[in-house]
This record gives C-alpha cells, structure tokens and sequence, in this order.
C-alpha cells in the first residue's frame, strides 16, 4: 500500500507551496513527521522523517530539518541531500546517502547496511546488533567522511574515507581501509575475516589483535595491491593473529608490536620504524592468491549488495509515486 506524505502534529503552523516545491514552516519539532513511501526532490521538510517498515524512499536534493528514521525493511536512499538531526537505520533495513550531508550520528541496529558515497558527511557511523535480526550488516564508505566510526557487528569497508576521530572495529566480520586518513587510532579486535590497511595514514597508534582471519598492514611484495605506502603516526600492534599477518611498506611514528601470531608475522624489509621494535617474524612473502582473493571479494560482494538494494530502492519509489 502506498503510504505518500503524512504529516501529524498536535501543534503546527505550515504552508505546503506546491509549484515552488517548498514548505516552509517553524524549525522541526518532535511532534511533527513526515512519512515517506515514493520519491521527492527538492523540499525542505521542518520535520522529522520516517520510511515506514517494508516502504522505499527515494529523496534528490530533499532538506530535512529533523532526525530520520528507517524503519525494519525499509530502504531510503538520498542524494545531494541534508539531514539535520540523526539517522537510525532499523533491522534489516538499508540506508544509501550520495553527495549528502548528516549533522548527527547514524546508527545501524541489525540493519541490512549503510552505505555512503560522494562527498557525504555524517557525525558518529555506528553499527550494532539487534536482537532477532537477521543481518549482521555492512558499513560501506566510498570517498565520504565521518567524525568517528564504531562498529561492534558487520563488514566494514573504507575506500577514500576521512575519519576524524578514531575507529573503533570490534566483533566485525572484517575491517578494510584502504587509502584513507584516519585521525585518532584504528582498532580493530576479533574480526572473523581479518582485514587490511592499504594506502592510508593513522594518525593515532594501530592495532590488531585476535582475528582469525589474515591481517595486512601493507602488502609487501603483492604487486598491483596497494600503491603505496601506510603511514602510522603512533604504535602499530599486530597480535593474537590466526589468519596469517603481513607487515610491509609501512612508516611507523612509534613502536612496532608483532608477538603471539600463529602462523608466525610475516615482515617484510619495507617497514621504517621511529621507535622500539619486538616481534616474532619470519621473511615476508607475496601476499598467498587466496589471501588477495578473500580481499578482493569483499569489495566485490559489496558492490554487488549495494547495486541491488539500490536499484530495488529507487524502482519501488519510482512505481510508489510522488511521496509528497
């Protein structure tokens, strides 16, 4: 059933101008929502905003002027946008930002994924689980920023990213950076798939601990991987990993940690390092074709997930019709 725009509020004052396609109202309050079910364009909407559960919304250049919510199964993606409030991203549902910015957080409990691309900006990126959900998620970030990232659940997965304020991985399936500037430390501890750092700086200490799935810091003599050079301001701490771990190219502002690894880190003689150095290593390697395979895959299976929710998400708004 198509939902359209619903506005409900015990208090308002508001003129809807149809041709100009702009309401113009008092600043958002939190008795006011708008429910979306279609697609929308360039509107300033002084409310918050919710997809209904099961709905699709597709928003380009649309101003909301409050917090949004996607409610369980539903998927909301926006373009050349701005949300002024927060984002909070429900089971299984999937939220896909381009050229938008999000003053508050984005929170995903159990959802199906978030992803943001092009220039968009949100405060704190979080994803965690929910009771009952069937995903454990995705955060996927392509050429966009945040002012820190905290994830407890999921794939994570940076390429051209600026975090501002430290990542924090912790129970994730894996944790992938590539070529991104990460202000604060990186730390990334029980991943199930491991993960690898590529092209990028840490402004802060990095480390890992505990994966049972490969860890790269660098890629040694793998040519075509990664371009160039990782840059760690601070310590940079590889330990307890399973998977197989890989240290080269790397220029390391502080101590270099590499103990506890089973099978033994790999170290390659790329690595310059500032401070003291402890570790158990043997002579580094090619990257194995099966360790750049499982790489190369997340990636790929991402972008297989996002093109598909994406393309579901604007046909359902499309056929829905005009959401406001």
């Amino acid at each position: 059933m198509k939902l359209g725009s619903k506005i409900a509020a015990s208090t308002a004052t508001a003129a809807l101008a149809i041709g100009g396609v702009t309401l113009i109202a008092a600043p958002a309050q939190a008795d006011l929502v708008t429910l979306c079910s279609g697609h929308g364009g360039e509107i300033t909407l002084p409310t918050d905003l919710k997809v209904p559960s099961g709905a699709s919304c597709f928003l380009d250049g649309t101003v909301i002027q409050g917090d949004v919510t996607v409610e369980e199964n539903a998927n909301l993606h926006i373009i050349s946008g701005a949300i002024e409030g927060e984002v909070s991203v429900d089971s299984d549902a999937y939220f896909d930002a381009s050229d938008t910015s999000v003053d508050g957080d984005v929170v995903n409990s159990g959802s199906y994924g978030t992803y943001l691309e092009d220039g968009t900006s949100v405060a704190t990126l979080r994803a965690q689980a929910a009771e009952g959900s069937a995903n454990d998620g995705f955060v996927y970030v392509v050429g966009a920023s945040a002012a820190s990232v905290d994830a407890t659940t999921g794939e994570l997965y940076v390429n051209g990213g600026r975090i501002a304020d430290g990542v924090n991985a912790d129970g994730v399936v894996y944790a992938d950076i590539y070529d991104s500037v990460v202000r604060g430390d990186l730390t990334v501890n029980g991943s199930a798939s491991g993960g690898i750092l590529c092209d990028s700086e840490v402004l802060g200490n990095a480390t890992y601990s505990d994966s049972s799935g490969p860890v790269a810091v660098g890629d040694g003599e793998t040519d075509g991987f990664c371009a160039s050079v990782n840059y760690v301001d601070g310590d940079l701490s590889v330990t307890g990993i399973s998977g197989g771990a890989y240290i080269d190219n790397n220029i390391v502002g502080g101590d270099l940690v590499a103990t506890d690894n089973s099978p033994t880190a790999q170290i390659g003689d790329a690595n310059r390092v500032r401070g003291g150095i402890v570790t158990e290593e043997v002579a580094m390697r090619a990257l194995a074709a099966e360790v750049t395979a499982e790489f190369e895959a997340h990636e790929a299976d991402l972008e297989d997930q996002v093109e598909e929710a994406r393309t579901e998400t604007v046909d359902a708004a499309i056929e829905a019709g005009p959401a406001f």
